[in-house]
Order: structure tokens, then sequence, then C-alpha cells
């Protein structure tokens, strides 16, 4: 589904994502873990094309997409939900989703009115609406809910757009145990039909919802395996997790 070779970028001499490769398969739920600094957030703007890479390449579905500016990824089936909310506060949650599905099926040029009065327009808001638990508060306005049903928002945002690999950059930032609690249901009921890349800062839930997790730390991989393998690991506990006793720490990443 997604394969990275030999990625990097430089920022002013100032390497942030160092010889990077690794493989996501089709369906598959990947963790990328890392200290602050570590690139996590600058690997996914490599991958949506919010950036452009200084070196290697990047493949979906296989075909090659260095080349591809953000739309473009968006349009082959590329979507992500952002660390800080990233919504149209004056609109109501439907509105919102309305605008996110509508850019994805080409009628965002078409009159407001006339979109989201489209009888599958409506089901693909409902149906993402359920998806991510906001079916109750679709018409209030954003500025209204809570910060954990925004967060909740940013996921459908993406998810309406019908994506085949579903980025999310820590989606539980913020919020409180009830709120951690919710997603994780989320993401179970999500078909195995999108992969999903997420980065997260909650242990529990990255253990818990993970395949794999590939852990960076100065922009480079130093380690790939599963959940148990990750645990174990004596070098991931030292650069990531902290301790040699066994304990986890969590830590956000802003590079």
């Amino acid at each position: 589904m997604l394969e990275v070779k030999h990625l990097s970028k430089d920022f002013g001499g100032i390497t942030v994502i160092r010889d990077l490769s690794f493989t996501v398969n089709a369906g598959e739920r990947r963790v990328i873990l890392g200290p602050n600094g570590a690139g996590k957030t600058t690997l996914f703007h490599l991958l949506t094309g919010v950036e452009k890479a200084s070196s290697g390449s990047i493949s979906f579905a296989g075909k090659n997409i260095s080349k591809m500016n953000a739309v473009e990824r968006a349009r082959v089936g590329i979507a992500r939900s952002y660390q800080k909310n990233n919504l149209f506060e004056h609109l109501t949650i439907r509105e919102n989703l309305m605008l996110a599905a509508a850019a994805a099926t080409g009628k965002s040029r078409w009159f407001f009115r006339d979109v989201i009065n489209q009888a599958d327009m409506k089901t693909r808001i409902e149906e993402t609406a359920e998806q991510v638990a906001l079916t109750d508060q679709l018409d209030l306005m954003v500025s209204a809910v809570s910060y954990g049903n925004r967060r909740q928002l940013e996921v459908g945002l993406a998810l309406a757009t019908k994506p085949a690999l579903l980025l999310m950059d820590e989606p539980t930032s913020g919020v409180g145990p009830a709120m951690i609690d919710t997603f994780h249901q989320l993401l179970e009921t999500l078909p195995r039909d999108i992969t999903i890349l997420i980065i997260e800062h909650d242990m529990d839930l990255a253990f818990s919802i993970a395949d794999r997790i590939t852990v960076l730390n100065f922009g480079e991989k130093v380690f790939e395996g599963t959940p148990e393998d990750t645990r174990g690991n004596p070098t991931v506990r030292q650069i990531y997790l902290g301790g040699g006793d066994g304990t986890y720490g969590a830590t956000n990443d802003h590079a």
C-alpha cells in the first residue's frame, strides 16, 4: 500500500528525516513513535505532499507519488487528520463534513445548498458522523462543541473523503481518558479497507491498536516490529520510552 524508500528531508542544512525506508501493508495499523524532534510530523508532511522530500521516493498503491502535490495525493486516496484543530468554527459539524466530502468528490465549486441537499452527500455525511460518534451533534456550530468533539470532527473530515490511507497525527492530544477510550473504539470499528498510519503519544492506546510500530529518533528509523517486540526492546526504552525498568513515558512531537 505505502512504500517509502531512502527518504530524506533537510531544512537549511539540518537533516530532519534521514534515509528513511519502510513499507505499510494494505489494511495495516502502523504506529509511529519517537521523542520530541524525531521527525514524526515532518514525515507526515512529506507523505501528504505538504513538504517536498530532499531525496528518496514515496509510492502509494503501486504508483510513485513523490512529485504529486498535496491536492493530487488527496485525490488518489490519502487523507490526514491534524494535531491541531483545523475547522470552520462558524459552520455546523454537518457543514464541515460536507465541505470535506464535496472537495473529495469534485463538487466543492457547486453552490453550497445544492451539494448539501444531494441524497448521496447526505448519506456520506451521516455515515461519517456515525463513525466518529457525532450524529447527535451534526447541526451544532463547531464553536459550541467541546474540544474532544472537535478532535472527533477532525478525524471525521478525513474519513468523509473516503480515503484508502488515513494519517492521524496525535488524535488524542489534549483530551481526557474518556475521550481516549472513544478514539480507541473508533479505531477498532474502522474497516480494514482503510490503512492507518498514526502518531500517538498515549502509550496504552498506541500499543493496543498497532499491528506494527516504527520508532524514529533524530529522523532515522531505529526500530520496527510488533508491539510485543517494541515493549521488550532495550534500545527503544532508552531512546524513547524512558527508563530501563520497563516503564513507559509519553512525549509530544512538533518536528
